[in-house]
């Protein structure tokens, strides 16, 4: 799939920050899940990449998800929709997420995200 970013910063965390996701639903199906262990590769206003052993078979299905962080002091929960997936290694895959954010959330995630970027725990690519 190629790649439809439009933001001017994506946001690389070293190394990766533990998050965890959620399921939410498949092939728009609402469906329950428990939060499954990830770590947040990158990040920005409108997408994320993450790290998980979890296979999701991304490519056959469409896959509604909710990743959970906590950025500085706060908890935040993205709800978005898994775009791709690729194996990483013999135990991991890498998805990435694109965000479905209000004009609000946005703003918030950018004034964390350059606070973190100004304590040098991430970087700015």
């Amino acid at each position: 799939m190629n790649s439809r970013r439009n933001e001017p910063f994506r946001y690389t965390f070293k190394p990766p920050m533990t998050c965890w996701i959620e399921i939410v639903s498949i092939d728009l199906k609402p469906v329950k899940s428990k939060l499954a262990p990830a770590e947040l590769i990158d990040i920005s206003k409108s997408g994320c990449r993450i790290q998980t052993g979890l296979d999701l078979h991304a490519a056959a299905h469409s896959i509604g998800a909710a990743i959970h962080i906590q950025l500085s002091e706060e908890n935040f929960t993205f709800p978005g929709e898994v775009r791709w997936q690729h194996p990483h290694g013999a135990e991991y895959f890498h998805y990435g997420l694109s965000l479905q954010l209000t004009t609000e959330e946005k703003e918030k995630i950018n004034v964390e995200l350059r606070g973190l970027a100004a304590a040098r725990r991430i970087v700015v690519m």
